[in-house]
């Protein structure tokens, strides 16, 4: 056999061991999470008076007078549960006026209608003078009630993790990495993602006091901005590392999608998927102000009535 045969026959041969001895890929899973800071959630700032003290646990009628101003969302448009096709009644102020009566209702407390006090400041003039002609003995002035979007406390932080995966992003060992590799992994891979995505909170504030009608004097002061994160930060980011024989510094890097959760009543085999029979918020942004307008509103009742001083106890909590 000549020695060009020889070789034409050997080529393939030394392809295949070539592309054996090739390089692989091990991955690896990393992931950022945002972790809320104790600055990030303020606590309820609350200025009671000696009046407060001494009156408040014997008020039984109460009136709420809304701001100068107001939005005129549906109810739908206001809580996010559908998106409204166009109102056929709706009344400027209505539905966030409406969850404060409620809940104050809930609370022991007689509660007199906004417009109706509203009606009567017309004839009177003074929020005071009609909320005393009514019968009230506590007049709760909304200043404002705001929804908005806040930066993060600066004390908060990403909680990093490293683990061992496959090709499909599935979580494997944890893995060890010196700080060094640590460093170059976060930097490289980690940071920039952190970087485009500054967690910025959704917030609801409440700004209101409570005036004694007989007095007109303001005896309790009370404002609150409520945050929370969105649900994309608070679920964090995966990144999926291709490294050409495990070394850090020499990988390909995808971010994962996130796993959605199945709903309700979906199947998730077969060539069928069944419609949720449970209800999707539209507008998932006014859904999570309408939640957090209802605890604002919520704390805003319970530490009024809760820390009222006096003979008798404060109205107790009713349930529906």
């Amino acid at each position: 056999m000549s020695f060009k045969k020889f070789a034409f026959l050997l080529l393939p041969a030394i392809i295949v061991a070539a592309c054996a001895t090739g390089p692989t890929y091990v991955y690896y899973r990393v992931s950022s999470k945002y972790v809320s800071s104790a600055q990030a959630q303020q606590t309820p700032e609350i200025i009671p008076t000696p009046a407060y003290n001494q009156l408040a646990g014997s008020a039984r009628t109460v009136a709420v007078r809304a701001p100068d101003r107001c939005s005129n969302n549906t109810t739908n448009q206001a809580t996010g549960n559908a998106a409204s096709a166009g109102a056929i009644m709706q009344t400027d102020c209505g539905v966030e006026m409406g969850e404060i009566e409620r809940s104050l209702t809930r609370a022991g407390y007689n509660v007199i209608s906004w417009t109706i006090l509203d009606r009567e400041m017309s004839r009177t003039g003074s929020p005071v003078d009609a909320a005393s002609a009514l019968g009230a003995q506590v007049l709760f002035q909304i200043n404002s009630l705001e929804n908005s979007r806040k930066t993060l406390g600066q004390d908060a932080l990403w909680e990093r993790s490293y683990y061992v995966s496959n090709a499909q992003g599935a979580v494997g060992q944890p893995l060890s990495l010196p700080p060094d590799q640590r460093a170059l992994v976060a930097r490289n891979y980690l940071a920039p993602i952190e970087a485009q995505n500054v967690p910025r909170a959704y917030a609801v504030t409440l700004d209101a006091v409570a005036v004694w009608v007989r007095t007109g004097q303001s005896i309790w002061y009370y404002r609150w901005t409520h945050a929370r994160a969105p649900d994309e930060v608070a679920s964090g980011y995966s990144v999926l590392l291709a490294c050409m024989d495990g070394v850090l510094t020499q990988c390909q890097a995808n971010q994962l999608r996130r796993a959605t959760a199945l709903a309700p009543g979906q199947s998730a085999a077969g060539e069928t998927v069944a419609v949720s029979v449970s209800e999707r918020p539209e507008d998932a942004e006014r859904a999570v102000y309408a939640a957090l307008y209802k605890e604002v509103v919520g704390d805003f009742v319970t530490s009024f009535s809760k820390n009222a001083a006096s003979g008798r106890p404060a109205p107790t909590l009713q349930t529906w």
